[in-house]
C-alpha cells in the first residue's frame, strides 16, 4: 500500500510539473507565434471542436487532451471558450478510441525524451530554441498520465471491482456511480468501458446496465483534469469544473430520455458489444450538439460558478454585502 501511494504521489508531481513546465517553455519557445497559430485553429467553438476531436483520435486520450488544455489555459494561450470547445470535441474524440483497437500513449514517451534531450543538446551547442523543453516536458506529462494509470490499473482485478460491478444492477443510478467510480481510479474511461464491453459480451450484464456504466465512466474520468487544475490560473480552474459540469448535464440530459434512447441503440446492432459503443458514441454527439452552440454562455456562466477571491468581493460590493 505504501508502495502504491508512493506510486501515486510521484504521478501527480510528474503530472503538475509537467503542465508548469509545458506553458513555460511554450512561451520561451514561440516568443507569441505558438499562441497565434493556436488562437487561429480554434477561432471558432466549431474549430475548437474539431481540434479536440482530431488531436484526441490521435493521442487515444481524452484525459491527455484535457490535462493538455488546462496547461494551454495556464499558459496564456487558449481562452476559456476555447478551452470548453477542444473539451467537448474530445469527448466525442474518446468514443471513437472504444471502436478501434486501443493504441497505448505510452509507446511515445521514449522517443519524446530521446528527441527532447536531442533538441535540448543542439539548443546548447547553436544557441537557439528548437523546442527540446517543449517536448522534454510533454514527455513528463505522459509519464504522469501512464504512471497514474499503471498504479490504479491493478485495481481494476480486485473484489472491489466485482462488486461495483455487481451494484450496478437494478437501477439506472447504480450504473452510473458504478462507472463513474471505476473510471476515476482506473482515470480511463477506454478500459473501464472495455470492461463493461467484455462484461455484457460474457452475459454478465444487461445492455442497459452496460450502458449506464459507460456514461458513467466518462464523468469518473473529470477527475484527472481536475487534479491537474490544482495550483494553476483562474481560467485553468474553470475549464477543468466546466469538463465535470458539462458530462454531469449531459448525464441528466440522457436520463430523462432513458428509455427510447435505449431503444434507439439497440437498434443499431444485433451485437451488444456494437450496441454499447455505438450508444456510447451517439450519447456523446448529442451532448456536443446541445453544448456546442451555447458554448459562449457556458463560458460566462463558468465565471461566475468558479469565482475567485476577488471576483468574489467585487460581486459583494455591488449586491451592498
Amino acid at each position: 500500500m505504501f508502495f502504491l501511494a508512493g506510486k501515486f504521489i510521484l504521478a501527480l508531481l510528474l503530472l503538475l510539473v509537467g503542465i508548469k513546465a509545458l506553458s513555460r517553455n511554450l512561451h520561451q519557445l514561440s516568443g507569441g507565434r505558438f499562441h497565434l497559430l493556436l488562437k487561429k485553429a480554434t477561432s471558432t467553438p466549431g474549430r475548437g471542436f474539431f481540434v479536440g476531436l482530431i488531436v484526441t483520435i490521435f493521442l487515444q486520450s481524452s484525459s491527455l487532451v484535457t490535462v493538455m488544455v488546462v496547461g494551454f489555459i495556464n499558459g496564456g494561450f487558449l481562452t476559456l471558450t476555447q478551452g470548453l470547445s477542444i473539451i467537448i470535441g474530445a469527448n466525442l474524440g474518446t468514443t471513437i478510441t472504444s471502436q478501434l483497437f486501443s493504441i497505448e500513449t505510452g509507446f511515445l514517451i521514449i522517443p519524446l525524451l530521446l528527441a527532447g534531450f536531442i533538441l535540448l543538446l543542439t539548443e546548447l551547442f547553436l544557441k537557439r530554441s528548437f523546442g527540446g523543453k517543449v517536448l522534454l516536458s510533454i514527455a513528463v506529462l505522459f509519464c504522469g498520465i501512464q504512471l497514474l494509470i499503471v498504479t490504479l490499473h491493478p485495481l481494476a482485478d480486485t473484489v472491489l471491482f466485482r462488486q461495483l460491478f455487481a451494484f450496478s444492477r437494478g437501477a439506472l443510478w447504480k450504473g452510473i456511480i458504478t462507472g463513474t467510480t471505476a473510471a476515476a481510479i482506473i482515470q480511463s474511461s477506454s478500459v473501464t468501458i472495455g470492461m463493461v464491453i467484455l462484461l455484457a459480451r460474457e452475459g454478465f450484464l444487461t445492455f442497459p446496465q452496460a450502458l449506464a456504466i459507460a456514461v458513467g465512466a466518462d464523468l469518473g474520468t473529470c477527475l484527472t483534469s481536475l487534479l491537474a487544475a490544482i495550483g494553476t490560473i483562474r481560467a485553468a480552474k474553470r475549464v477543468a469544473w466546466g469538463h465535470l459540469f458539462f458530462n454531469m448535464c449531459s448525464i441528466f440530459l440522457v436520463m430523462l430520455f432513458w428509455n427510447p434512447f435505449v431503444r434507439i441503440a439497440e437498434m443499431t446492432s444485433g451485437d451488444v458489444a456494437r450496441q454499447v459503443a455505438n450508444a456510447h458514441a451517439l450519447y456523446n454527439l448529442l451532448g456536443a450538439a446541445f453544448f456546442l452552440p451555447l458554448v459562449d454562455k457556458y463560458a460566462i456562466l463558468l465565471q461566475y460558478i468558479v469565482a475567485g477571491q476577488k471576483d468574489k468581493l467585487t460581486r459583494r460590493k455591488k449586491l451592498g454585502i
